[in-house]
């Protein structure tokens, strides 16, 4: 901040609020919504173009081609019996069949505006899976390292450097408030068995604490 004196604060840009969703668009209806790609570990992109070199006889001169792009996501496999979706066959159906999958790179750090009307930052790629490496390791949870070959160029940015987003609408209902926690607060008679099925009936719990139970932020007791 120019002219101020005040010395600018360093922060980086979280990781781990980077997510990934999905939709194989060729066998799901137009209204289903986006899909988390399971459980994820570690996640990477990669946007290469394809460089030429003229030699002349003072310097080489560059030239850049065609873009290349990957998306890669260590998906940790859900339990299809309490998922939404079933994400392993999934993947294994779009990657056998050949199917474009549909994926949205979301950056869970521009969240923004109020509650039902929310929107974040999001990438859109069309995709193609060449490769789906199971690992099934002793005591852990199948994990797929899946590189998602990206047809054409994924969208991030709009011709002026708007970023295009996504809203609460395009999500499963709460998904805005899980993406940090993964379950509510509950209690004992909202879950359990019923109808020998296993029962989660919580609501979200974002604001649902005692406000009395505790100190203002900051202050004094309200006592």
């Amino acid at each position: 901040m120019a002219g101020t004196g005040l010395k600018r604060t360093v922060s980086g840009h979280d990781s781990d609020k980077i997510m990934y969703y999905y939709k194989v668009i060729e066998l799901e209806d137009i209204a289903n919504k986006a899909h988390p790609l399971g459980l994820q570990g570690a996640t990477s992109t990669t946007n290469t173009r394809n460089l030429g070199t003229t030699q002349t006889k003072s310097a080489n001169i560059k030239g850049v081609g065609s873009i290349n792009q990957q998306r890669v996501v260590n998906v940790i496999l859900t339990d299809p019996k309490k998922d939404l979706t079933d994400v392993g066959r999934d993947l294994y159906v779009a990657w056998e069949q050949g199917k474009v999958i549909a994926l949205w790179r979301v950056d869970w750090n521009t969240v923004r505006g109020t509650k039902g009307t929310r929107k974040v930052n999001a990438e859109y790629s069309q995709c193609l899976i060449a490769n789906l490496p199971e690992t099934e390791a002793l005591g852990a949870n199948t994990a797929i390292n899946v590189t998602f070959e990206v047809n054409g160029v994924a969208r991030r940015y709009d011709s002026n450097g708007n970023p295009y987003v996504l809203e609460e609408a395009d999500f499963d209902e709460g998904m805005f408030d899980m993406v940090d926690k993964f379950y509510n607060f509950a209690k004992p008679s909202q879950v359990g068995l019923s109808s020998g099925a296993e029962t989660d009936n919580s609501a979200d719990d974002t604001t649902t604490g005692d406000a009395e139970g505790t100190k203002p932020f900051g202050g004094a007791s309200k006592d």
